[in-house]
């Protein structure tokens, strides 16, 4: 029996709907309807198939498009020359059309509007004919993205969006970069709210429109600078008024001036909150620890509340995540060679805040992802943490890096202080690049496997190996003969699960 004869209808068109692209949607269905005569009708008679109309298939497209669509809900998309040609499917056309035309011709239908995204570098057009318009009467999505590093961010009050109605029935907003007069559309009620460098926002703004949506499930605020604490550097009242948010499970807040991320994080009540991400350099980051008021300890405590364990990943950052609550520690440099102060930092203010949490004690999983550990960071993480499971995924670029740092785990350091670095380590992962990475890792196995008992050694000696889990480098030639490789591994773990990539070794 076929597909479309085994389940109803209403399932069978929801599964075609999640196979189209955003991009060429017209394009898809008409490759759908090629697959028999009955998809074929299905298709065509399941106009809300039909609903996502964009500028990027064409003219062609877009009429055939707002024809099928009869009477549904429609998501209007146009971008113009944002999109690169390495964002252009191969051998696909691109009919590029100005913003006017697209706009006027999507206007003929505009009571069913269901969202709107514009994303464009020559944004003043694309919002020209919005500015003219009155608010769609059903449009619940609303997201423009002028995010383009090549072109500055418009400064100036904003571009006043439809004819400075108030943009009420909106539920879910999402601005980057956008010129937008933000307090002219009467944001109230929404359920999810992104805004990323928004050159004309203020806090008064933002605390308005979140005083006045306490439906809010997902806040993202990102990139502003200090020009949001214009006309309202910090709360003049000492003990402001609960932002009540009880509905809000996810949110996001990046390099913010220190004033207002301290109040946010001090001011709203949110007892649902399941995940907070929190991004800024060291020094902010462990200013806003320091906080001592308000929500702040209920909110840490909340989110990372039930952690068995968590994971510290050095990259181009250093990121935290302890539960629901992800820290990352922004750097300015590139993580050449990371501040472990910084990191120490952080670490100690995290502490003073999570009740019922020892992070000295619990289980860290590490990963080193093309910022590598010297010797002193080491001995940070052997001293202050509890290191249980380490993974090394460099990539190629860094795998001479990788050759210096292995050794350093198979012995114990040198005077004055001698110590085994990270003893605690019973899964190890690693990405194999290089045949003499492969001799430096199962020689590091064999000596933490047969560390003898040594007085003169600080702390303990290494922890037998339970798991070790072997990749291949995408950038590196495949390591041969695998069967080779793990036959010394296996010889030298002892009684370890060795695993190449997910299959568990029958060496």
């Amino acid at each position: 029996m076929l597909i479309h004869d085994r389940i109803p209808q209403e399932i069978f068109e929801i599964i075609l709907r999640l196979c189209l692209d955003s991009e060429k949607p017209v394009h898809n269905l008409e490759s759908l309807q090629l697959v028999c005569r009955r998809w074929r009708d299905i298709i065509a008679e399941a106009s809300f198939l039909w609903g996502t109309i964009t500028a990027f298939e064409g003219r062609r497209a877009f009429h055939k498009a707002l024809r099928m669509a009869k009477n549904s809900s429609l998501d209007i998309i146009f971008f113009d020359d944002y999109l690169e040609w390495w964002d252009i499917p191969v051998g696909m056309k691109i009919d590029r059309w100005a913003s006017l035309d697209f706009f006027t011709l999507a206007a003929e239908k505009i009571d069913q509007w269901r969202s709107l995204e514009i994303g464009a570098r020559k944004m003043g057009e694309a919002l020209a004919f919005i500015q003219t318009q009155n608010p769609p009467p059903k449009l619940e999505i609303l997201r423009i993205d002028a995010d383009n590093d090549y072109y500055p961010v418009q400064e100036g009050p904003g571009a006043v969006l439809f004819r400075g109605a108030p943009a009420t029935q909106l539920k879910h907003v999402k601005l980057r970069r956008a010129p937008i007069h933000i307090p002219s559309l009467g944001l109230a009620g929404l359920k999810s709210l992104f805004l990323r460098h928004i050159p004309s926002a203020t806090a008064a703004d933002i605390v308005t429109i979140l005083t006045n949506s306490p439906t809010l499930t997902t806040l993202r605020l990102a990139k502003f600078g200090d020009a949001l604490l214009r006309n309202q550097p910090a709360p003049d009242d000492p003990n402001p008024s609960p932002i009540h948010l009880p509905f809000l499970v996810n949110l996001e807040l990046e390099d913010l001036p220190l004033p207002f991320f301290g109040f946010l994080l001090s001011n709203l009540a949110v007892p649902q909150l399941r995940s907070l991400q929190v991004t800024d350099h060291p020094p902010e980051i462990v200013q806003l620890l320091a906080l001592k008021t308000g929500n702040l300890n209920t909110t840490l405590t909340s989110v990372t509340s039930g952690a068995r364990d968590y994971e510290i990943l050095l990259n181009g950052d250093c990121k935290i995540t302890i539960g629901g609550l992800v820290i990352r520690l922004a750097s300015e440099t590139g993580l050449t060679h990371y501040s472990m102060d910084k990191v120490d930092e952080t670490f100690g203010g995290l502490s003073d805040h999570l009740r019922g949490l020892c992070l000295a004690d619990l289980p860290l999983h590490l990963e080193c992802r093309y910022y590598l550990p010297v010797l002193s960071d080491l001995e940070w993480f052997t001293r202050k943490t509890n290191v249980t499971s380490l993974t090394f995924s460099c990539g190629a670029r860094r795998y001479d890096a990788v050759n210096t740092v292995i050794p350093l785990l198979g012995r114990p350091t040198s005077r004055p202080s001698p110590f085994w670095p990270l003893p605690q380590v019973e899964v190890f992962n690693i990405e194999l690049g290089s045949t003499e990475l492969r001799r430096l890792v199962v020689d590091m196995i064999k000596s933490r496997h047969t560390a003898p008992q040594n007085p003169g050694v600080l702390g303990m000696v290494p922890k037998l190996f339970r798991e070790i889990w072997l990749y291949h480098c995408g950038d590196c030639p495949l390591p041969s003969p695998l069967a080779e490789i793990m036959t010394e591994v296996v010889q030298a773990a002892k009684g370890a699960d060795v695993h190449w990539e997910w299959r568990k070794a029958l060496w």
